[in-house]
């Protein structure tokens, strides 16, 4: 990757209370890549994603958005900043709209409201003859778009991504790679934690192997696919 990147970690060690789940990660995210975190249950993936965006403990190292250093930020000054975050769980209010989920994702706005959310209706048409339903109505796959668009809201540089498809049908998980693309496409970068490793894989321009809480490879994701080692440890192959 040439260009500086949008997202880095650098040397990046955290966990939650005095125990340390990640241990040196280093790793960065380009200008329109989508690049995957993917390894085995436990090996703090979504760990690194809460620790980038605030929500987990940094205790060492550091973390960049463009030249800026945003290690230890409060996750509103982050999202401020440019970065966006999906969590796996709990990522829709249920019992609002889908367009005061929205409005609720545009919080931190002073203007442009109405035009942030007409393009991300844009982005996800389906939810637009939905949009004064109950988001907790709607589809596995349906409330995903809703917390993607949230989190859009704010026209972030960099979208981090945890566990997307997780519980999906095999249906909805391809929509939602397909998303990923089309997010990718109006020039947000994505920064997105897997299960479905070779489905990441031949998605994303580049990916990290985590195990242990330690970066165990790196590459392009269809380097890594292809990778016979990396097949046999970590993608059940």
């Amino acid at each position: 990757m040439s260009a500086a990147p949008l997202l880095r970690t650098a040397g990046v060690t955290g966990g939650y209370g005095p125990v340390d789940i990640l241990h040196g990660i280093d790793l960065q995210v380009g200008a329109r890549e989508i690049v995957a975190i993917i390894g085995p249950n436990g090996a703090g993936k979504s760990t690194l994603l809460k620790t980038v965006f605030g929500l987990a403990r940094l205790s060492g190292g550091k973390v960049f958005l463009g030249a800026e250093d945003i290690s230890g930020w409060a996750p509103a000054r982050i999202a401020r900043r440019g970065l966006g975050y999906v969590p796996q769980v709990a990522n829709v209010f249920a019992e609002m709209t889908v367009q005061e989920n929205l409005e609720i994702g545009a919080f931190l706005r002073r203007d442009g409201l109405a035009t942030a959310m007409e393009r991300v209706f844009g982005l996800f048409p389906d939810l637009t003859a939905k949009r004064h339903k109950p988001a907790g109505s709607l589809s596995g796959g349906q409330r995903q778009m809703v917390a993607f668009g949230r989190a859009l809201m704010l026209d972030p540089q960099v979208l981090l991504l945890d566990e997307p498809t997780a519980g999906l049908s095999p249906k909805y998980q391809t929509q939602i790679f397909q998303i990923v693309r089309d997010i990718r496409a109006a020039g947000v970068a994505v920064l997105l934690v897997e299960q479905h490793a070779k489905q990441a894989l031949a998605l994303c321009d580049r990916a990290y192997v985590l195990a242990a809480g330690c970066k165990r490879a790196e590459g392009r994701g269809r380097d890594l696919l292809a990778d016979a080692d990396i097949g046999r440890l970590f993608l059940g192959s």
